[in-house]
């Protein structure tokens, strides 16, 4: 079972320092977000705010990258960009959430000279998703919030025109609704999608889901499954 990296986790969230001990440890495989700074550079976070991990009352969008370094994450570790990420770990697979619309346009310019064969792109955003699909056809995406409720509700047969290259990244519920249920397996079995699930801490837990036809998980505690 592949084992992703959640957010660098559990080093600290979303820095160089916390990726590069994970490949160290032989974990090749990093979940990750973006948001956009106010000068457009992409940068790896979670929330649209950095008052969680740096106690300031700021939006990514409102700062731009030097502004944003004058507050450390935990007051310890810089922001990293997506950019220092790509070259930093050229072999490392990527799985990207892209979480804000300010993001969407700067990410699709940002991919353009990029080789993109090691990276999945997704959202919880259907539209963000798409567009990014329709500006790279031939990438590797994940399903849309809007393909997983259709596969789940029987209508598959609504989706058109899917592309090749496909990867399901879910978690086994959403806000109390099943999402790794029969209908998703037998579909992406169908179709040679591979599912991975987030975010499963425990080994336990991941046997079992491996057993249900999962191919990964994504986990705040890599450390756990190497010593398992």
């Amino acid at each position: 079972m592949q084992i992703w990296t959640h957010r660098g986790n559990p080093g600290v969230e979303n820095t160089l320092e916390a990726f590069s001990q994970a490949w160290s440890d032989g974990i090749t495989h990093f979940e990750t977000d973006i948001h956009c700074t106010k000068d457009n550079v992409l940068v790896l976070a979670h929330d649209p705010d950095i008052s969680r991990l740096t106690g300031q009352s700021y939006r990514i969008n409102e700062l731009d990258l030097e502004q944003l370094q004058n507050f450390k994450i935990n007051h310890t570790s810089p922001w990293a960009t997506l950019e220092d990420l790509y070259q930093k770990f050229p072999e490392a697979f990527i799985s990207i959430d892209i979480k804000s619309d300010d993001a969407l346009q700067p990410f699709i310019a940002w991919a353009q000279d990029k080789d993109l064969s090691n990276l999945i792109i997704g959202s919880f955003s259907t539209h963000r998703t798409l567009a990014f699909r329709k500006a790279f056809p031939l990438a590797r995406t994940a399903l849309t919030t809007r393909e997983i409720m259709l596969i789940n509700l029987g209508l598959s047969f609504l989706l058109r025109n899917l592309p090749s290259s496909l990867f399901a990244m879910v978690p086994v519920k959403f806000r109390g609704i099943k999402i790794f249920t029969n209908r998703l397996r037998k579909f992406c079995a169908s179709r040679g999608i591979e599912i991975h699930i987030w975010t499963i801490n425990n080994p336990a837990v991941a046997k079992n889901l491996k057993s249900l036809g999962a191919s990964g998980i994504v986990t705040d505690d890599y450390l756990a499954f190497l010593t398992a």
